[in-house]
């Protein structure tokens, strides 16, 4: 029997919904990638300094090509997680695509801008936003997949939340509460579906290299350079990767993972430093 994967938020290059779409299916799941729009939502930086060449491509009609082409399975459709049809579609999507849903992902968020400032700079609308993308979204998400994971007595349900969601970050108060939702979604949906061979995780990813890991809008701005600066303050030496989140992705998705539930996976190289890190002699981490 081949397990099917539904995962959200998959229209950039270089995102993390593609990389775990691509490890799920290299792992011999069939996979419904979505987003909303094709090719994902631009942040404000996206907005004003423009997308990279390098990360220039078809979006999901691109994504589905790749996954086939290395011999995986793949389907894509948009959709506005935010939207109670659009969720319910998404799903009822992936069953009838391929028969079944034994893996959602919640990956999908909305694009960083004008909430990333103090409280009184945040304009109502904007709170609305984040909380109806990333949390009401993942729960209508979570609503329509239940209700088959049940009738088949088993499901995974991963949702992607932020080291935001459990630790104190700056002019960030909508994008933190938030996250802290789908780790309290999380939480309480585990202890409902238990019963039913469901599992419920969260995975809360610290710096991941993404385009919305820089939120300065300067063209100029060396993005590489300023991302390997800031991968020397974490003990691993470097600034994650759509493959680090996929990986964790891939775990709790997967048959021996059945006994995990209820749980947040910190996903951040062991967290940034104030201080100077210890090194081997010579060693280059960027």
């Amino acid at each position: 029997m081949t397990r099917v994967a539904l995962v959200t938020g998959c229209g950039k290059r270089d995102g993390m919904g593609q990389g775990i779409a691509h490890r799920l299916a290299a792992a011999g799941y069939a996979v419904l990638v979505s987003d909303r729009e094709k090719a994902g939502v631009l942040n404000t930086r996206q907005e004003r300094a423009g997308v990279p060449q390098r990360h220039r491509w078809g979006g999901l009609d691109e994504l589905v090509a790749e996954i086939r082409a290395a011999g995986g399975t793949a389907e894509a459709a948009l959709g506005d997680i935010a939207e109670p049809d659009d969720a319910q579609r998404l799903v009822d999507t992936a069953v009838e695509s391929f028969g079944r849903l034994d893996v959602l992902v919640n990956n999908a968020a909305a694009p960083q801008g004008p909430d990333r400032a103090d409280i009184e700079s945040v304009p109502l609308e904007v709170w609305d936003r984040l909380i109806r993308v990333n949390l009401t979204g993942t729960y209508l998400m979570c609503r329509a997949a239940v209700p088959v994971m049940r009738g088949q007595r088993y499901g995974r349900i991963v949702s992607i939340s932020s080291m935001a969601g459990l630790s104190a970050a700056p002019f960030s108060t909508a994008y933190s509460a938030s996250k802290a939702g789908v780790i309290g979604l999380t939480r309480s949906l585990a202890m409902d579906v238990a019963a039913w061979g469901i599992t419920v995780n969260a995975i809360c990813p610290g710096l991941v290299g993404t385009s919305r890991a820089i939120l300065d809008p300067d063209p100029a701005l060396d993005v590489d350079e300023t991302l390997t600066a800031r991968g020397r303050r974490i003990p691993v030496g470097r600034v994650g990767l759509p493959a680090d989140v996929a990986a964790a992705v891939a775990y709790l998705a997967g048959e021996d993972a059945g006994y995990v539930t209820a749980q947040t996976l910190v996903l951040d190289g062991g967290g940034f430093s104030a201080f100077p890190l210890p090194r081997p002699e010579g060693a280059d981490h960027g």
